[in-house]
């Protein structure tokens, strides 16, 4: 059910997204998060799932490709008008709005989940000519991806 779910909601956000299927923050850059985020959390102890649906989420209420202050909280709420339709649990639903509320901010977290779900978003900065630096990043792996890209790439591409 989860992935059923998550195709369908994914193609509604794309359909609506204000800034179009091309921009820098759209479906492409989903993608690349959820690729990201799903092993950040594998190998950090993080919740697989509320990473995969963070990839959908975090960016879709954007308005602007630039400084667009305000966008995590409206990543946030749009998180609870589809509450409903998603197959995670309170908790789970919870933890996702808190990371896609705070993933534009700069913090970093020592939840395993929501660092690995910023730490995906950080390391996609170089679509937008920014190299992800270790000090950002929450998780251990998220650190190694930014000293390293070649290997996280690598490690990336190694995996089902």
């Amino acid at each position: 059910m989860t992935d059923a779910a998550l195709q369908t909601i994914r193609a509604e956000l794309a359909a609506q997204f204000s800034l179009g299927s091309h921009s820098l923050h759209g479906p492409a850059h989903w993608a690349t998060v959820e690729t990201h985020a799903v092993r950040l959390a594998a190998l950090g102890g993080g919740d697989v799932e509320v990473c995969r649906w963070f990839a959908v989420f975090h960016d879709a209420a954007r308005e602007s490709e630039g400084h667009d202050t305000g966008h995590g909280a409206r990543a946030a709420a749009l998180v609870r008008q589809h509450r409903p339709r998603l197959p995670l649990s309170d908790a789970q639903v919870d933890v996702l709005a808190e990371a896609c509320h705070g993933h534009e901010l700069g913090l970093t977290s020592a939840d395993p989940t929501i660092g690995a779900c910023w730490d995906a978003d950080r390391l996609d900065l170089v679509r937008v000519g920014v190299v992800p630096r270790a000090g950002r990043m929450s998780t251990d792996a998220g650190q190694r991806a930014a000293r390293d890209r070649p290997a996280w790439l690598r490690l990336l591409a190694s995996v089902d």
